[in-house]
């Protein structure tokens, strides 16, 4: 998309708009739209949002309802693990890459010794806001590998991840900081330039944060009221998977 015309600007601007609706609730999972209803609600006419559609559809942020229109895919526990699985093939070279090239930046290592600063006072007054800012954390530790590819596959990456931050069941699951934050450890590593530490916590980070988001999903009140009885045996332990990876 040749985001220097007028059309790929309008664009770009609507992907980016259509996905944060996405990410925070106001398009939220399930929930079937038109064209016109996103043109109207962007005021935006129907040619950059067809082309924004056409772009979130091949990034997975929507789905196409044949002859109906479009839909917002479900938030499921299988959607959460995948990209997990996916962070820690990413995250722990890209830290490892940027504890190598991080003296080059040093104002990004400043700004992610700022965050960890934030996360430790353990304020989480403005959800939204905090959102934001954990995301861009780990972002600019993908800018610092100094790998674009390797930033552009684990931004989009993490950019999905916030659609299950913003449920409450995982936010309180993170917790809220501490003396010695995980990012804490993490982001001194990354100065330091020590690449395999680095590589090592980023591991544990995300292996953590796994851990404890499936734990508050599984314990959710949604899957509390799974009836496993009238699933069957031995044929429906399946369809119980299935519920569970989609509750």
């Amino acid at each position: 998309m040749d985001s220097g015309s007028g059309s790929g600007s309008m664009s770009d601007r609507a992907v980016s708009e259509i996905r944060q609706r996405v990410i925070h609730g106001d398009l939220a999972p399930g929930a079937s739209f038109s064209e016109a209803d996103i043109s109207q609600r962007l005021q935006m006419s129907k040619a950059p949002v067809r082309e924004a559609l056409a772009v979130l559809r091949r990034l997975g942020w929507v789905e196409v309802i044949p002859r109906s229109g479009y839909r917002v895919p479900p938030v499921t526990l299988r959607g959460m693990q995948d990209l997990f699985e996916l962070r820690l093939w990413l995250e722990p070279e890209a830290a490892a890459l940027a504890a190598r090239h991080g003296a080059r930046r040093p104002e990004q290592i400043a700004a992610l010794q700022e965050f960890c600063a934030r996360e430790e006072e353990g304020s989480r007054e403005d959800p939204a806001a905090w959102l934001t800012d954990h995301y861009r954390a780990h972002r600019r530790i993908a800018v610092l590998s100094g790998n674009a590819e390797l930033e552009r596959v684990l931004d989009e990456a993490l950019l999905k991840m916030e659609r299950y931050h913003a449920l409450d069941v995982i936010d309180s699951a993170a917790g809220s900081g501490g003396p010695e934050s995980a990012h804490r450890r993490l982001v001194e590593a990354i100065a330091a330039g020590d690449s395999a530490a680095a590589r090592d916590l980023a591991t544990l980070h995300v292996r953590e944060a796994r851990d404890r988001a499936v734990a508050a999903v599984l314990d959710s009140e949604a899957l509390r009221a799974v009836d496993l009885t009238s699933l069957g045996q031995p044929s429906g332990l399946p369809d119980a998977a299935s519920q569970l990876r989609s509750a």
